[in-house]
């Protein structure tokens, strides 16, 4: 870990620290963002629609778009050495690479059981994916629902899956 790394955590009101936005959890908007970042980092957003990313200059600039209304709050973005492998037809996990491996492991075989699980009590889940980033250890919470993309702790990456009900209790948040 020699890169530094940047997350926004948008609960309750703190987005207006973030961008210009009325930050209020009854305010619900669609949004769009286009964001820089240099070579080597890689950007993550709760977006429902990622565009492949474009190299110019020593930068990489991704587009970012989401079609469903949502609060303010919810809109999360983080920077960093992150990849990700993908665990399920709609969902990846995202974090360092020194985790990924391991978070692979623990979220594979139960984040589209979560869904389906999820669908069948509540309808269609409406989000085109489900991605989960693992966050570094200073992430003050178990998980955060941000749509498409649920911040969680990497103290739930402990080898035997004990702690993957925080993701069934994010999914449907």
């Amino acid at each position: 870990k020699k890169m530094p790394y940047l997350y926004t955590q948008g609960q309750p009101v703190l987005n207006r620290s973030f961008f210009p936005c009325m930050d209020s959890p009854s305010v619900k908007s669609t949004w769009s963002a286009s964001i820089k970042v240099p070579e080597g980092f890689n950007v993550v957003m709760s977006a429902s629609h990622w565009e492949s990313p474009k190299q110019s200059a020593g930068y990489l600039e991704c587009s970012f778009d989401m079609d469903v209304a949502i609060p303010i709050y919810l809109v999360a973005m983080a920077v960093g050495d992150i990849s990700s492998k993908e665990i399920g037809p709609r969902s990846r996990v995202w974090t360092e690479p020194c985790l990924l491996d391991k978070a692979q492991y623990e979220f594979q075989e139960v984040t589209e059981q979560f869904l389906s699980a999820g669908e069948h009590l509540f309808g269609p889940y409406v989000w085109t994916r489900y991605d989960i980033l693992v966050m570094p250890p200073s992430f003050p919470y178990g998980g955060m629902e941000n749509p498409c993309l649920t911040f969680v702790t990497p103290t739930l990456l402990v080898g035997d899956r004990s702690l993957v009900d925080v993701i069934m209790h994010e999914i449907v948040r």
